[in-house]
């Protein structure tokens, strides 16, 4: 079911009563084009401009969950996200773990909550916040761009909703038939920017470390590759700064 807020303050933290409301049974969606309390990973704050994008929060329902199958379905909407923008001419890649880019800049965050429930039980909440039709990110600490700046064009806030919806809809389908394919992390890996480049990176100690991205692995843990030794990080425990390019 798909329920629509003219405004409000998170869609994740509401679409579990929407979730209650339409039983618990089926994915459920609430959409709106104003959020006024949006967030990121680690609570970070989602700022966006009343009326010009989108934001969108899905309840997938979990029959007998398996957790360490989790990072798949994390790979699995992730890749949905790029392929609906894709739809819509937009070329993005995926910044491990979450965000999706075009060219160095934000286009897209994706959060996912495994979340309960006492009257229906546990679902995957999924939040996904995209860049549409604002084009000052001034304000932001981190560069950042929109549907309309790439194509020079508005874009339907609601066409695009459509597309997220169905995409991540199969994909939810398709991992729930096979959750453990390694295909969604053959997918993840493809669309990483920067895959086998070098990167400037930080590790949770702040400390400046480069080494190449070699992909991730099935627990979604990033593979970096510093002096020869490849090394699994957890998200959190390592942070991309930058890609480092050759100019000689």
């Amino acid at each position: 079911m798909l329920f629509y807020a003219p405004s409000c303050g998170s869609t994740q933290d509401l679409v579990p009563l929407c979730a209650r409301q339409a039983g618990g049974k089926h994915p459920t969606a609430l959409l709106t084009f104003e959020q006024t309390s949006g967030r990121g990973q680690f609570s970070r704050i989602w700022e966006s401009e009343p009326g010009k994008n989108l934001a969108l929060s899905v309840w997938f329902p979990l029959k007998n969950p398996r957790p360490e199958t989790f990072p798949l379905l994390n790979m699995a909407l992730t890749v949905a996200g790029i392929k609906a923008l894709r739809q819509h001419g937009i070329e993005a890649e995926i910044k491990w773990p979450n965000d999706l880019r075009y060219q160095g800049a934000k286009l897209a965050g994706l959060l996912m909550d495994i979340q309960s429930e006492v009257a229906i039980g546990k679902a995957l909440c999924l939040g996904i916040g995209v860049n549409v039709n604002q084009t000052d990110f001034n304000s932001l600490p981190q560069p950042a761009t929109s549907l309309k700046n790439i194509a020079g064009k508005e874009h339907n806030l609601m066409d695009l909703a459509r597309s997220l919806l169905v995409r991540l809809q199969t994909a939810f389908s398709d991992w729930a038939k096979q959750p453990d394919n390694n295909f969604f992390l053959e997918e993840f890996n493809s669309l990483i920017e920067g895959h086998n480049s070098l990167w400037e990176a930080e590790n949770a100690a702040r400390e400046k470390v480069t080494g190449y991205l070699t992909g991730v692995d099935t627990q979604g843990r990033l593979l970096f590759n510093t002096g020869g030794e490849t090394t699994a990080f957890h998200h959190g425990t390592l942070r991309l700064k930058s890609q480092i390019t050759n100019n000689g």
